[in-house]
């Protein structure tokens, strides 16, 4: 356990997420940042000069201002002069990371609320020129895509996409099943737009001339059909294509968490209490496994197996690593990412973990469910999952 004392979920907003080179290309992280957390203070009614510290989860700085994130976030939204801010990256585990750190500074009694928020915009990662400050006596400047190569673990070379495929392998997982899961994945988030599921947690953006107010990455359209029909990207007789792949796009989301004696204080209604947290390392060429040995760990430590969660967010990197994760730990398809994934509305990297865990813990509410599980497999192999329950 994480120790003493008990730490709720007191609420989170998220921004729809952008498709790559879509609406929200043009707003910096922070910015983004900004919108969900604005929104998540007017729907909570919490006084901005009450929250303590922030933690700002983000992959890949695509601004200079996206380094000063956390400091940032806290000035622009109102925050006390003397609130600090932090960033931090553990690439697509991130958001569950700052999660968990937050429960941690609060169980240490180093503050009794934390504004936890994730951010990526994917449209805006540049391109690098190495080589262009002291120039070149001969030949061309170098330039490298910083997002093809952010995909791929520069280690052993190996794209996220081969990882995918490796897993696909040793679980036994075809084509047929992944576009057959991609599918579902899109059904299942059109369903719950069709029934206002997914709606209460955007923080729609409408201002100069950007009309952003649902997932822009998810198609009302997609068919089996069509998944069948896209060849594989990475292998030629690979199951990954770019339907059964994590929408690259563009968004944040943001969460305020805090102690039980903040929450009687301010007389807030949480959603979900934080319970525990674990990450892993496992095999890098292998890395979608990561939430295996996470979850695992972190159900033993509490006494726990899988028949007793009754929900489980693992975010979509890609059908196939999905699939091998639930074949491998044996979850009820009826209890895996039940509102649709990552595959049909998108992975910005650093706000993803602050997205499953939020819709987890409204899933959870909605259904009346007691216990929960978010988990991502995370670059360079390793896994992390975060147990919640409902209040």
């Amino acid at each position: 356990m994480m120790g003493h004392g008990r730490v709720f979920i007191v609420g989170g907003k998220r921004t729809p997420f952008g498709k790559f080179g879509g609406s929200l290309g043009g707003i910096t992280p922070v910015d983004l940042a900004v919108y969900a957390t604005k929104a998540l203070l007017e729907e909570t009614k919490i006084n901005p000069d009450t929250l303590d510290q922030v933690i700002f989860a983000n992959v890949i700085p695509s601004t200079p201002d996206t380094l000063y994130a956390g400091r940032h976030l806290a000035l622009k939204s109102g925050l006390k002069l003397t609130t600090p801010g932090i960033v931090i990256n553990r690439l697509c585990g991130s958001g569950i990371q700052s999660i968990i750190d937050a429960a941690r500074l609060i169980r240490a009694k180093e503050c009794e609320s934390v504004l936890v928020a994730g951010a990526e915009n994917m449209t805006m990662i540049p391109h690098l020129v190495y080589g262009s400050r002291f120039g070149t006596r001969y030949g061309s400047l170098k330039t490298q895509d910083l997002l093809l190569d952010t995909l791929t673990d520069q280690l052993n070379q190996t794209p996220m996409g081969i990882t995918a495929e490796n897993l696909a392998e040793e679980y036994k997982v075809t084509k047929d099943e992944s576009d057959q899961y991609a599918y579902e994945s899109h059904l299942k988030a059109v369903k719950a737009y069709e029934a206002n599921l997914i709606q209460p947690e955007l923080a729609p953006i409408k201002k100069d001339r950007i009309d952003c107010t649902r997932d822009e990455h998810l198609r009302d359209d997609a068919s089996f059909e069509q998944m069948k029909k896209l060849k594989p990207t990475f292998k030629k007789d690979g199951t990954v294509t770019a339907g059964s792949a994590s929408g690259i796009v563009d968004g944040a989301a943001a969460m305020v968490i805090a102690s039980e004696a903040y929450v009687q204080k301010y007389n807030l209604k949480p959603i979900a209490e934080i319970i525990d947290g674990q990450v892993v390392g496992v095999e890098p060429t292998k890395m979608g496994i990561g939430p295996v040995p996470a979850i695992e760990q972190l159900l033993a430590r509490n006494n726990k197996t899988v028949k007793d969660i009754d929900l489980f967010e693992i975010n979509e990197a890609f059908a196939p690593q999905v699939i091998s994760c639930q074949r491998a730990l044996e979850i009820p398809l009826e209890r895996l990412n039940i509102w649709g994934g990552a595959v049909a509305l998108g992975h910005p990297l650093g706000a993803t973990g602050i997205k499953i865990s939020l819709t987890l813990a409204r899933q959870m509410q909605h259904l009346k469910k007691d216990w929960g599980i978010s988990s991502a497999c995370i670059g360079g192999g390793q896994g992390i999952a975060l147990l919640i329950k409902r209040v």
